[in-house]
């Protein structure tokens, strides 16, 4: 006879059950329960806003966002939370159709849309109170940000999804949801206020134990994130470097720029010199390094 769970303590219990198995990983809902969540903003602290927009397409210079969301987040001189807001989200019209793969991303329609407006005294307000935006892929969120609000071209910004060095940690991958997995959670996403959400609740975990973790253990990704936004970084290009040393340079974490035909990443400043010496010692041309600050890392 199959017995049907509906007790929260018997569902629990099944899942601690299977936790405790080597064969089995349980995930579980992310909470929501900002609904009726007070903002908690106490007096003083450093101000971070966790931003993340749903657009009608992937050019800044030519889609429009359809849904922006953010949380106005607090934190102490070590970058533990101390207080937040709950997450707001506004829609925005783009005047035209949604395109049918949009539509069925994100959950969105047209009649959603229709006549809705950025309430851009709020949301401009929220970030001049913040030294710093955080979103997972940074540099594709303040493009659209950026070319909405021009004002704020010269904000910092910090990208969870490239700064925290997840593979380190032994994640499977960096998109938003593969993470959460990873620690046990999933969310709806593709909103962009429950993809707030899942991103605050992931950047006040602390770090997973794992080989790579050593002198991050007992810090938490936001701690990590703040960290490394604050050092700055190198961004570093194999300018002259052979087709042949592709493999190579993906070993190493590049990535190939489609525009200026070039592999490069981002190291922390005082690994430029190490990856300097890697490039000597595989024998190809040193390398090109550009120096970066939390305005210019991900616009550059």
């Amino acid at each position: 006879m199959t017995r049907t769970y509906s007790r929260a303590a018997d569902v629990a219990a099944a899942a601690a059950l299977l936790r405790d198995h080597s064969d089995y990983r349980v995930l579980e809902r992310l909470p929501r329960p900002y609904d009726d969540l007070p903002d908690l903003l106490p007096e003083g602290g450093r101000r971070i806003a966790i931003l993340d927009v749903e657009t009608e397409g992937l050019d800044s210079n030519a889609h429009a966002i359809i849904e922006l969301a953010l949380m106005h987040v607090a934190v102490d001189a070590q970058g533990a939370i101390i207080g937040h807001s709950r997450p707001q989200s506004w829609l925005q019209d783009p005047c035209r159709p949604l395109a049918p793969e949009i539509a069925a991303l994100t959950g969105l329609s047209n009649s959603h849309l229709a006549g809705q407006v950025l309430d851009e005294r709020t949301i401009l307000g929220t970030l001049d109170k913040c030294d710093l935006a955080v979103a997972h892929n940074a540099r594709f969120d303040l493009g659209f940000v950026d070319r909405q609000f021009p004002t704020t071209a010269g904000m910092p910004w910090a990208c969870s999804c490239t700064e925290v060095p997840w593979q380190t940690f032994g994640m499977s991958s960096r998109k938003l949801e593969h993470l959460l997995a990873d620690h046990g959670a999933f969310f709806t996403g593709h909103r962009a206020e429950a993809d707030v959400w899942a991103l605050f609740e992931l950047l006040q975990m602390p770090v997973r134990a794992a080989a790579g973790a050593g002198e991050h253990a007992g810090k938490t990704y936001l701690q990590l994130l703040l960290q490394s936004s604050d050092a700055g970084a190198v961004r570093v290009r194999a300018e002259r470097a052979p087709f042949s040393a592709k493999d190579w340079l993906k070993q190493r974490g590049f990535r190939w720029d489609a525009d200026r035909r070039v592999w490069w990443k981002d190291d922390p400043m005082d690994d430029y010199l190490a990856e300097k010496a890697a490039f000597a010692a595989a024998g190809l041309p040193e390398p090109t390094g550009t120096m970066l600050d939390a305005v210019n890392r991900h616009r550059f």
